[in-house]
């Protein structure tokens, strides 16, 4: 079914919700006196991928239930509601869309007001092969590594046995784990952000974190490539954000990637037995699973059930 904007109810929200992932990663409104052409593209053309069903969005969307007084129209089967809350999926994408834009030099960022999603997503493709392409040359990494000062351009901030958390100081050390990992946390957009980085005993990158210290969040947990990290490294990195939980930290963003669950917009721990055993009766962590979990999420998920069951007993 194409979505077109009779089709959603609300398409206003979607507009906001799009917006406030735009706004998370601190795309401007304007640029100077003209309106931002990042901006300007996602609600142009990512709105209209959404309208032709391009980009898949039917978990944010509800069958609309009649009310008294609207129009007839509004009773077909095919209208529905805009939830408020965009998938992962979703989120991943248009962050991702947004860091190769802020790759392109201003004459070339102009044009992209005249290019559908289909372009644009087939450039992000051919940029994503191109960063891959020199993530695996662990060579040019060392020689690179090397370069770093401790202390200056980044600095250890925990020890795990032959892996060690650092924090990406300098735009340089940026550069490098961007160029290493294959994702674009070198871009200008991530100078002033916090990021941290899984190394090894060779100082070679695994796991590549974004957060916001002063606001006590994280955004973004990848791997090499701009996926989740691989196995081997999971345990690690659920320590780090474990640690981080412990500290008053909210994970907002990649949870999946660290076997997380998501509930209004915030990650947790669902099964405690992934974490660390010291972290196992935090109360931060049991409190999801003792309190929050059994008396809202988990009635709520029965009652689902139990209507679901009723319209089949009825059909």
């Amino acid at each position: 079914m194409t979505l077109i904007e009779a089709n959603i109810t609300n398409l206003d929200e979607l507009v906001l919700a799009i917006n406030k992932v735009l706004n998370e990663k601190d795309v401007p409104e304007y640029v100077g006196s003209m309106k931002n052409p990042i901006r300007a593209w996602f609600l142009r053309h990512y709105i209209q991928a959404i309208k032709d069903d391009v980009v898949d969005i039917k978990h944010s969307l509800v069958k609309h239930q009649y009310q008294d007084g609207e129009p007839d129209y509004m009773k077909k089967s095919d209208i529905m509601d805009f939830t408020g809350d965009l998938s992962n999926d979703v989120v991943n994408e248009i962050n991702h869309i947004v860091d190769y834009f802020s790759t392109l030099e201003s004459n070339d960022l102009r044009k992209i007001e005249r290019e559908p999603y289909s372009v644009i997503r087939t450039k992000v493709s051919e940029w994503d092969r191109e960063m891959t392409s020199s993530s695996d040359d662990t060579d040019k990494e060392d020689v690179a590594k090397k370069k770093m000062i401790l202390g200056t351009d980044y600095r250890v901030v925990s020890q795990l046995g032959s892996l060690k958390w650092v924090k990406l100081l300098t735009p340089r050390c940026k550069d490098v784990e961007g160029d290493y990992m294959g994702h674009c946390v070198g871009g200008e957009t991530y100078e002033q952000k916090d990021i941290y980085s899984l190394w090894d005993n060779k100082n070679r990158s695994h796991v590549t974190i974004e957060a916001n210290d002063t606001a006590k969040t994280i955004r973004q947990i990848k791997g090499k490539g701009n996926v989740a990290p691989v196995e081997k490294y999971i345990p690690a990195t659920i320590d780090f954000v474990a640690n981080a939980m412990l500290k008053g930290y909210k994970v907002v963003g990649d949870g999946e990637n660290v076997e997380m669950v998501k509930y209004e917009n915030e990650y947790h721990f669902d099964n405690l037995d992934v974490l660390p055993e010291k972290f196992r009766n935090k109360s931060v962590f049991r409190k999801w699973v003792d309190e929050i979990y059994p008396t809202s999420i988990y009635p709520k998920q029965q009652k689902a059930i139990a209507d679901i069951l009723k319209r089949i007993v009825e059909v």
